[in-house]
C-alpha cells in the first residue's frame, strides 16, 4: 500500500475547503449581457376581414370561417449609443419559428414600431407568440452584437 504524503484528515479538509471556496465564488459561468435592443411588444395581428384571405386579390376568394393571422407587430427600442441598421428577431408562434430582419436606420432611445407579414394566413391562436427575441444587431459602423 502506498503511503500518502497527507494524512486522510488533511485530504478531507482540503476537499471541504475547495467546495466552500467554489460556493462562495458563485456560479462558474458569467451572466450574458442584456441585448442592446429592448422589445416592448411583440404581437400577432388578427385579420380584420377573414372573408378576404391574405392572398386576395391575387388568388381565388375562398370563404374562411376561422380567424387567421395577418402579420406581426414588433415595437422595440435601441439602447445602444449608436444607430443600428439591421435587427434580427426570432419569433416562435404555434411551433413555427421564423426569422424576421428589420432593415433601416434605428436611432438610439427611439421606439421603433414595425409590422411584418410573417405568419400571415396561419391560424390565429391569440396575440402572444410563444417566444420573441433579438438574435443579432448590426450598427452603422458595421460592428455586430449577437445573442449568446
Amino acid at each position: 500500500m502506498a503511503h500518502s504524503p497527507f494524512p486522510a484528515r488533511h485530504a478531507a479538509a482540503a476537499v471541504l475547503l475547495l467546495f466552500a471556496s467554489a460556493a462562495a465564488a458563485g456560479p462558474a459561468f458569467a451572466q450574458a449581457p442584456a441585448p442592446p435592443i429592448e422589445i416592448k411588444t411583440c404581437t400577432i395581428l388578427q385579420a380584420a376581414h377573414p372573408e378576404l384571405p391574405f392572398w386576395y386579390p391575387f388568388g381565388p376568394t375562398v370563404v374562411i370561417n376561422t380567424p387567421v393571422a395577418d402579420g406581426i407587430r414588433i415595437d422595440y427600442v435601441n439602447h445602444a449609443p449608436q444607430p443600428a441598421d439591421r435587427v434580427v428577431f426570432v419569433v416562435d408562434y404555434r411551433g413555427d419559428t421564423q426569422r424576421i430582419i428589420d432593415v433601416g436606420r434605428f436611432a438610439p432611445n427611439v421606439t421603433i414600431d414595425h409590422t411584418f407579414g410573417n405568419f400571415s394566413g396561419d391560424a390565429y391562436l391569440g396575440p402572444n407568440p410563444n417566444a420573441c427575441a433579438v438574435r443579432a444587431v448590426r450598427y452603422i459602423d458595421y460592428t455586430v452584437w449577437r445573442a449568446p
